[in-house]
């Protein structure tokens, strides 16, 4: 063979594989609907979460995401007033083209109501009922909880881990993962963005889920005030490149 047939069958060959590589590491979306478990109505600007790529969007006003998820990969979801839930990304859920999800809405009243002589917050409220129910899960055995999505408010799908103390570290680990979701989601919630932004529909759930504040932030930042200096410099970028 020679040199010049060689060197057409190398660079060939380059091609092809430059080719499948660039097609291998194309990222794979997956679609769906978020609801509420009891109305089967939208929940809109829920934030949808992929904890192995730490990764967030956020649903639309129809309640549908679309977010980067492969084959055994964890899917949370939160809103406020619900319970979050998960799944993991495995057996049936492959093969559906859009996923259909559901969360339960916590049965506490809203607002800020007085405890044992204590006010308390909405979020605190809200956070204190998934704890308590979270604990009475983890407090028996984990059982092995099926693949469905079922809106029961509880559906942490750690199956896919072994042992019973392993179990509760990774279930901790989820609980403690959804719950700063949950914070952010209190404290930027849609209402609040709109208000001050002036964004609506698409452009407002293009934006929040562009600058979702980091969870640490937020902690370090606890008034109302900081917030509204964040989405005002947040809209600066975001305008340039609209």
């Amino acid at each position: 063979m020679g040199t010049a047939t060689t060197r057409k069958l190398f660079g060939s060959f380059v091609l092809l594989l430059v080719f499948f590589l660039a097609h291998a590491q194309k990222p794979v979306y997956r679609y769906g609907y978020l609801k509420d478990s009891a109305t089967q109505e939208p929940i809109v600007l829920a934030s949808v979460t992929n904890l192995n790529t730490k990764t967030t969007v956020m649903t639309s006003k129809t309640g549908r995401f679309r977010i980067e998820l492969k084959e055994n990969e964890i899917l949370s979801f939160a809103a406020v007033d619900y319970h979050f839930d998960t799944i993991h990304y495995t057996g049936k859920y492959i093969t559906e083209d859009t996923l259909s999800l559901f969360l339960t809405s916590l049965t506490h009243s809203l607002g800020n109501v007085t405890v044992s002589g204590r006010r308390f917050s909405r979020y605190q409220l809200d956070s204190m009922e998934r704890r308590s129910d979270f604990l009475h899960v983890v407090s028996y055995k984990i059982p092995t909880v099926s693949q469905a999505n079922s809106g029961a408010g509880i559906a942490l799908n750690i199956d896919h881990f072994s042992r019973h103390e392993r179990n509760k570290r990774k279930a901790w680990a989820f609980f403690e993962a959804n719950e700063e979701e949950a914070y952010i989601n209190y404290r930027f919630p849609a209402a609040l963005v709109a208000k001050y932004s002036g964004l609506k529909n698409e452009q407002l759930q293009d934006f929040m889920q562009q600058y979702r504040p980091d969870y640490n932030w937020l902690r370090k930042n606890t008034t109302e005030e900081d917030v509204l200096y964040y989405i005002n410099e947040k809209l600066k970028s975001y305008h340039k490149v609209q």
